[in-house]
């Protein structure tokens, strides 16, 4: 499935655009299509706006002494989909690390979405789907409650062993209580629920009755009519589930550093990026693909939550905990790098840059002072957040301070990783050991990959099976294996990480943004710096 782009946020904010797109139209006339429409969201679906219209009011659970301090991450986005803010602006384009609260929904036309929880429980919208959240609390008891309503579409949840939090779907009059470690698709349409459970079990609660259900097992809801089957049919988007649940068990534990006990964004943490022994200034995580050149507050975006104002969202792949907990801060000969630690920061995250600069850190959960060590020359400050008011509230607000660098085809079946994109448009999880590519763009500035596209083969009891294009390394004629100059790449987003957005919302440019959209194209930026390649390796590099 080749995922076109409309006029989009990403492609207009830092000259990113679908390689399917862009091999037929270019950066610049993805550019030039701007924000035509600068107050509408996407046209409701008519069948899923009735769905939404005519679903009886369920209870969402909450509690006296819920604490709504809690946000969800939007990990990962691939074609066009929409969140709706609560800006008053209706569904508006949207992008990853976009943070997700409260009263929320997010719907994908043709994309793909997938929302990452505290403990990296995920859940994955196929297209056409949509997915509200009337519930993200923190109870008094120090659990996390969940409850999401599928309005229609197809969802994968996979949760974690995490005791004690809450889990729960509703769809129309059901409720669905997903235990830890369960593994579940949703599929939910006019006629029919159908609820599978790969793994784990899940109590489904329909009128007067409860039934449960184990590991195989389906239940199908129609009318009055319920079946329990002891088997699962496939469908067509379970390879594309299974490869993201593939990503998020090889690198969630890849290294023992976390942000303050959230291991959310921990997956691209590991895969983007990794530790470095910066020797008198102890340790401290960079991405790949980077050199001294580079700075984490260069390109963002800022978004604005009513009742928090803007909140910043980083475009880069992994640009989640290291923008809401620990600090940026500059160490001579390494460049810009992040020390774990400190408070975590929900949509006020540009609050405490700095605060545990010149050597704290963190392991699980627990603070470690690095003894002996240097301060580093100095912490990273973002660009001046906007100003919310009457006459101007700006739903998207597009800072660039320098020329945006992203890795892409720069024609078909050639991938070139640039220096100082930071992984801004590799795809997630499948091109190998970043690490070693990032050393060879810090000798040559570029490194390039022979590549060929191919989307999920096969054949389900429900048709053919179907997922985003994914990029191959090689050609299809020999299924060569190896870049120029490397090794290690399977599949990947035939999309990367860029993020396509809905045709609505409102953006502008902040004062110290680049200008026009012509300024903001790629930039190959293959001079100076380092790329940390040759000092990295101590915290455990994922293989």
């Amino acid at each position: 499935m080749k995922t076109a782009f409309g006029t989009v946020l990403v492609a207009l904010a830092f000259g990113i655009t679908s390689v399917a797109a862009q091999s037929q139209t270019g950066v610049v006339g993805e550019l030039s299509k701007g924000l035509s429409n600068p107050s509408a969201g996407p046209t409701p679906e008519p069948k899923a706006a009735a769905q939404e219209a005519s679903a009886p009011v369920v209870d969402s659970g909450a509690m006296p002494g819920d604490s709504h301090v809690r946000i969800v991450r939007l990990s990962d986005a691939k074609g066009q989909l929409a969140l709706d803010r609560k800006t008053g602006n209706g569904f508006e384009q949207t992008m990853p690390n976009m943070p997700i609260v409260q009263g929320e929904k997010l719907r994908t036309a043709d994309g793909y979405a997938e929302v990452e929880f505290e403990d990296n429980s995920t859940l994955r919208l196929a297209p056409n789907s949509q997915v509200d959240f009337p519930l993200l609390v923190l109870r008094s008891s120090g659990a996390k409650a969940s409850t999401m309503k599928v309005v229609s579409g197809t969802v994968y949840v996979s949760t974690e062993s995490t005791k004690g939090n809450e889990f729960q779907l509703l769809t129309g009059d059901r409720k669905l209580m997903v235990a830890p470690s369960t593994h579940l698709r949703l599929e939910v349409n006019e006629s029919r629920t159908v609820v599978s459970v790969f793994n784990g079990s899940v109590e489904v609660q329909h009128g007067a009755e409860t039934t449960v259900l184990d590991k195989k097992q389906s239940l199908t809801l129609s009318g009055d009519q319920v079946s329990v089957a002891k088997k699962i049919e496939g469908e067509p988007f379970d390879q594309w589930d299974k490869e993201s649940i593939d990503y998020h068990q090889r690198y969630s534990t890849a290294n023992t550093f976390a942000g303050g006990g959230n291991a959310y964004g921990l997956s691209d943490l590991n895969y983007y990026g990794n530790f470095i022994n910066g020797g008198a200034f102890g340790s401290f995580w960079q991405p790949y693909l980077v050199g001294e050149g580079w700075s984490p507050y260069g390109n963002g975006v800022w978004a604005l939550y009513p009742g928090a104002g803007y909140s910043w969202v980083s475009p880069y792949p992994w640009g989640w905990l290291p923008y809401h907990s620990g600090a940026w801060s500059f160490f001579p000969g390494y460049g810009w790098g992040w020390q774990p630690g400190g408070a975590w920061n929900g949509l006020n995250n540009t609050a405490g840059l700095g605060a545990i600069a010149g050597g704290a850190g963190m392991v699980g959960s627990s603070t470690l002072t690095q003894s002996g060590v240097h301060a580093p020359l100095r912490t990273a400050t973002a660009p001046p957040a906007p100003v919310a008011s009457a006459t101007t509230r700006a739903s998207l607000v597009v800072s660039n301070e320098k020329p945006v660098v992203f890795s892409k085809e720069d024609r078909p079946g050639n991938f070139v990783f640039q220096k100082n994109s930071a992984g801004l448009g590799v795809p997630r999880g499948s091109l190998g050991n970043l690490n070693k590519i990032s050393n060879e763009v810090g000798r040559h500035g570029s490194a390039n990959m022979e590549v060929f596209a191919s989307a999920p083969s096969g054949e389900t009891a429900h048709g053919a099976t179907r997922g985003p294009e994914t990029l191959h390394r090689g050609s299809p004629a020999d299924g060569a294996q190896g870049w120029h100059g490397n090794e290690g790449i399977s599949s990947a987003s035939r999309q990367g990480n860029q993020g396509s957005t809905s045709q609505g919302g409102q953006a502008q440019h902040s004062s110290g943004a680049s200008g026009s959209a012509g300024s903001m194209g790629a930039s190959a930026n293959s001079g100076g710096g380092s790329s940390g390649g040759g000092a990295r390796g101590s915290a455990a590099s994922p293989k």
